[in-house]
């Protein structure tokens, strides 16, 4: 369970720095590669085993070949990626 969800968490944190470099929204890149919001939604919160169709789609939309797309995976286990914290309470402001 703890390599999938690195590989949950790798994955959702190269296709958000990813489209954030592209310029391009969450709801661009799933009108633009096909897929569903919620799907895209819950590729960058790690919450979905990715499709090889899906990843591919990503990574065209993303002018990034999904060889490329998974080699930035690769990097991105081998740097332990952990779950994003999130800050409890009122927003600060």
């Amino acid at each position: 369970m703890q390599e999938k969800d690195s590989l949950n968490w790798a994955m959702a944190s190269v296709i958000y720095e990813a489209r954030k470099a592209a310029g391009l929204t969450q709801v661009e890149l799933a009108d633009f590669s096909g897929l569903s919001k919620p799907y895209v939604s819950g590729l960058e919160r790690g919450n979905i085993n990715a499709s090889v169709f899906a990843l591919v789609r990503v990574a065209e939309v993303l002018k990034v070949s999904p060889a490329e797309l998974m080699a930035r995976v690769e990097r991105e286990i081998a740097k332990g990626p952990a779950k994003p914290q999130k800050e409890t309470g009122r927003p600060k402001g």
